[in-house]
C-alpha cells in the first residue's frame, strides 16, 4: 500500500509541488488549503505524515499541530513543518520544544523533501 502523505499549504502550487514529486516515489499525495480543511482529511483518513505550512489565514500551522499532538488517535503521526527561509531563531527554538518531527524551509528542492519524508518514515518503524 502507498505511502499517504497530507500536505497542508495555502498555496495550491506548494501542494502540487509535493505531488509530483512524492508521487514519483510512489507515495500518495493529499492537499488541504487551509487548516481546519488539513485536519478534516486527518480525522476522516489519517495519513503516515502530514506536511505543514506554518503561515496560513484562519487556523494558522502551529494551531493544526498542537490539536494532532493533543488528539490520542493522530499524536503519533509526524509532522513535518514546511516554513520560510526567514524563521527567526525563536521560532526555531519553539518548533525544537514544540516536538516538530522535521521541518523543511521553502524554497525546497526535491531531494530536501524526499529525504525529510524519508527520515520522519525510517523513525516511525
Amino acid at each position: 500500500m502507498a505511502t499517504k502523505i497530507l500536505c497542508i499549504d495555502d498555496e495550491a502550487g506548494v501542494i502540487e509541488l509535493v505531488e509530483l514529486i512524492m508521487q514519483k516515489e510512489g507515495m500518495s499525495v493529499s492537499g488541504a488549503l487551509s487548516g481546519q480543511e488539513g485536519l478534516a482529511l486527518i480525522r476522516q483518513s489519517p495519513p503516515q505524515v502530514v506536511l505543514l505550512d506554518i503561515m496560513m489565514p484562519g487556523m494558522d500551522g502551529w494551531d493544526v499541530f498542537k490539536e494532532i499532538k493533543a488528539t490520542p488517535d493522530l499524536q503519533d503521526i509526524p509532522v513535518i513543518i514546511l516554513t520560510a527561509r526567514d524563521s527567526t531563531f525563536e521560532e526555531i527554538i519553539a518548533r525544537d520544544r514544540a516536538g516538530v518531527d522535521d521541518y523543511i524551509t521553502k524554497p525546497f528542492t526535491p531531494q530536501e523533501l524526499r529525504r525529510g519524508v524519508k527520515k520522519v518514515l525510517s523513525r516511525k518503524k
